[in-house]
């Protein structure tokens, strides 16, 4: 989304009061499965699967997966509640199919409904979008003790969130995971979508690496896609430190892995005989429309796209995985901006199904030789 864009955008969506703790949402019981977005034994979009080549696990997997979805609240309040009758559930579903399912060939999927903060947040100049995200995380935290208290059972597992999610998911690993037994739990973390300055990675994970293997478990993975030789139309974005919330240079270099190569180096990679993009599809839902209250009760599926040929390289300056090729090309008559944010992991979804399942095969022999 260009500059212009952005800022007309942004009025509408602008909160009318301060961030105020007496008026945000009630705050989520994670003992009611309402206030779950995913659940394993509850039949959902995260279960769906585009083409016969695919198959969704039926019986409990002996790993898991926490997933945190990314902003799909672009309401005029500093958080969103939760209710499946508002236009962020629509969002929210959207996310569960194109996102979460990737992880349905492996892993039980466990994904909280949480008082995400506004899309807003992001630009705002004084302290209540990051007063939004602390609310956002409280819940995000919470759901997840509830998760190892009740569900869990010892099992591994995954973290896999983008973009806020991702911002959230960063933290909860600092705050919760790598400095605990969970560390020896936590089979790898996808952070996707979210800025991780290079300069800040061992601020935040001192105990952890940047994944270097398909084979690496423990490790950070994390990439933001654009198209070749975008630049972010966004300067700056909130990131948390353990010292407090900083405003942070998009144009700095970040950590990323090439999701197709496992590597680091600026080499282009081909998609097309290793990977499965996919196209999410929605009867009646206007996908431009973020100005949407209500729900649309919209039927949601995905499919492969028509076309599969692209590469990837990740910019040596600033870390972003760039893309080139046919299937960005027709991208590019789709979307407004080179950024291809919403594309992270709809773009490489058989990539991750299948490094899934080679990671934890790996992950239980190395367990095995261990024990």
């Amino acid at each position: 989304m260009e500059k212009e864009e952005l800022y007309k955008l942004l009025e509408p969506i602008k909160p009318k009061q301060v961030f105020d703790q007496s008026l945000h949402p009630s705050r989520p019981d994670y003992s009611v499965t309402y206030n779950w977005a995913a659940l394993p034994d509850i039949k959902g979009l995260q279960h769906e699967v585009p083409s016969e080549s695919f198959t969704s696990i039926t019986a409990s997997s002996e790993v898991d997966v926490f997933y945190i979805h990314p902003t799909g609240f672009f309401g005029k309040h500093w958080n969103c509640k939760i209710d499946k009758n508002i236009a962020s559930y629509d969002r929210t579903e959207l996310m569960l199919i194109n996102q979460a399912s990737a992880f349905n060939g492996s892993c039980n999927i466990y994904a909280p409904h949480y008082r995400q903060a506004t899309y807003y947040s992001y630009f705002d100049i004084n302290k209540d979008g990051f007063n939004a995200h602390d609310l956002a995380y409280q819940d995000v935290e919470n759901a997840f003790n509830y998760y190892l208290e009740n569900f869990n059972n010892g099992k591994p597992f995954i973290i896999a969130a983008h973009s806020q999610g991702a911002l959230h998911g960063q933290r909860l690993i600092h705050n919760k995971i790598q400095n605990s037994s969970l560390k020896k739990q936590m089979i790898c973390a996808y952070l996707i979508g979210y800025i991780i300055p290079e300069k800040h990675f061992k601020t935040l994970f001192p105990n952890l690496e940047s994944s270097k293997s398909p084979t690496d478990t423990g490790t950070i993975i994390t990439w933001a896609t654009v198209m070749q030789g975008h630049l972010r139309a966004r300067e700056r974005t909130i990131f948390w430190l353990p010292d407090g919330w900083t405003k942070q240079d998009m144009g700095q270099k970040i950590t990323t892995t090439n999701p197709l190569s496992w590597n680091f180096d600026s080499e282009w990679v081909n998609a097309l005989d290793k990977n499965l993009a996919i196209t999410t599809k929605a009867k009646n839902y206007n996908f431009a429309n973020r100005l949407a209250k209500e729900y649309s009760g919209s039927i949601k599926s995905i499919i492969p796209t028509n076309l599969q040929n692209f590469d990837c390289q990740i910019n040596r300056t600033n870390g972003l995985l760039e893309t080139r090729g046919e299937l960005v090309d027709k991208i590019r008559t789709l979307v407004d901006s080179g950024d291809l944010h919403n594309f992270d992991i709809s773009l490489i979804l058989l990539v991750l199904f299948l490094v899934l399942k080679f990671l934890l095969q790996q992950f239980f022999l190395l367990l095995m030789v261990l024990l």
